[in-house]
């Protein structure tokens, strides 16, 4: 499949309409619609205001059609899994402060029997 057609796959993927991409990407719809007849092969500039506009799109596929359209699967359960673990590690912390915090007062009052 060619850039060309991969662009037309993205704007179906993403976006409602040319209209919509071309105001996500600011790239003109006049461009956009010279890209899907194939008058215009996608240019450099085109790639980039693409990958700024969808960060998550996978550019190695925009460019040279190669793995999926976004960026691996593999980033989310990477983040999936960050995410559980900072939520565990901070449950943990709570539980820690708790039983810290109650060790404390415990201290504090067999100082107090002791004054």
């Amino acid at each position: 499949m060619s850039i060309n057609k991969r662009v037309e796959q993205l704007i179906k993927k993403t976006t409602i309409s040319k209209s919509a991409f071309s105001k996500a990407t600011g790239i003109s719809t006049v461009i956009l619609s010279h890209i899907s007849s194939g008058r215009n092969k996608v240019s450099l500039s085109t790639v980039e205001q693409i990958l700024i506009a969808y960060p998550k799109i996978n550019a190695e596929w925009l460019l040279l059609g190669k793995g999926q359209i976004f960026k691996d699967s593999l980033d989310t359960e990477l983040t999936e899994m960050v995410e559980f673990q900072l939520t565990q590690l901070s449950d943990e912390m709570e539980r820690f402060q708790k039983s810290a915090t109650h060790k404390i007062n415990l201290l504090r009052a067999s100082l107090a029997e002791l004054k």
